[in-house]
């Protein structure tokens, strides 16, 4: 009945009220959003990519990748709490159930909790094979860069990463700390070498009129987004940003969804008055569905130490 009302009321008529090709397929597109949504949120255990609904004529790579193909049982699972534009869902073929009209700023963003390297906290209890994996939480952003342009800071690679989240160089910085080695020689994981990684040293955003660094932070909310990775010209016509913050997003936090923005970092403790250079909003139904994976997340590590302390109380160490 939906569809047939919107025919009615956007299909007929002529000059610039017709319905042209384009505005069919876009109208189509936004219908199947309205309808999408209202089944499941994310990509649950044991549900294929076919299971999902996409825009007619739309490209097959995520949903192919996502399914199970005749006489293979195996396929992947994407772990990403997604939403994007509608626009981006016809573009790349990804699920209308997770498209948005209401995501502002930005093109798409993905939510996933992840392995912090592949070291472990070990020794819970008492118990030195009682180990627990560290995990943090990023967000990976995607920008139109004509319809979202960023205020990258002036002479910076266009892409950059910081070293320590895919290196164990770590473990080679000077035992005396971050000073210069006996013959002189300065370890690069200092930021005080002239030859320390930009990005672990300074954000890659800047004030276009004096040059002063920005960083991410919430709107109605203090502290900042680290930035961990870019690439300023990712896949064409997108910029990427990939962010590493908190982990307490639900609608509960955010009822009214997320709004970040781009700030001096002199200024991120300050609420109201510093000047905003850039800003994006994720819409509450996102916020709903990483509380969702947040929530199951914290009762696994609940019952983990609940494991230990019973086995604590009990006097075995297992």
């Amino acid at each position: 009945m939906m569809g047939y009302q919107m025919f009615q009321r956007y299909g007929s008529g002529t000059g610039r009220h017709a319905m042209t090709p384009a505005k069919c397929l876009q109208a189509a597109c936004l219908l199947l959003c309205i309808t999408a949504s209202q089944f499941g949120l994310a990509q649950e255990a044991g549900k294929h990519g076919l299971d999902y609904t996409y825009a007619p004529g739309s490209p097959t790579y995520w949903r192919n990748t996502h399914s199970t193909r005749p006489g293979n049982f195996v396929f992947r699972r994407d772990p990403n709490v997604w939403v994007y534009t509608p626009e981006v869902a016809q573009r790349v073929g990804m699920p209308l159930e997770w498209a948005s009209a209401e995501l502002k700023g930005v093109a798409a963003a993905a939510f996933r909790m992840e392995r912090d390297g592949a070291e472990e906290d070990c020794g819970w209890g008492g118990n030195p094979k009682a180990c627990k994996p560290l995990v943090r939480c990023v967000l990976e952003l995607y920008f139109d860069r004509q319809a979202h342009p960023l205020p990258w800071a002036p002479n910076r690679m266009v892409a950059d990463f910081y070293w320590q989240d895919v290196s164990t160089a770590y473990h080679f910085l000077p035992a005396n700390g971050f000073e210069p080695a006996p013959n002189g020689d300065r370890s690069r994981g200092s930021e005080k070498s002239k030859n320390y990684p930009s990005l672990g040293a300074r954000q890659p955003f800047a004030d276009p009129q004096t040059g002063e660094e920005l960083a991410f932070a919430g709107k109605d909310h203090e502290g900042k987004a680290r930035v961990i990775a870019y690439d300023k010209e990712i896949h064409g016509r997108y910029a990427f940003v990939r962010l590493e913050g908190g982990c307490a997003i639900s609608k509960r936090s955010f009822p009214n969804g997320m709004t970040t923005q781009l700030r001096r970092v002199k200024d991120l403790n300050v609420s109201l008055g510093p000047p905003v250079f850039y800003e994006y909003h994720l819409p509450s139904s996102w916020t709903e569905r990483v509380g969702q994976l947040t929530q199951a997340t914290q009762q696994k590590d609940e019952d983990f130490y609940k494991g230990i302390w019973n086995n604590l109380n009990s006097g075995v160490k297992k």
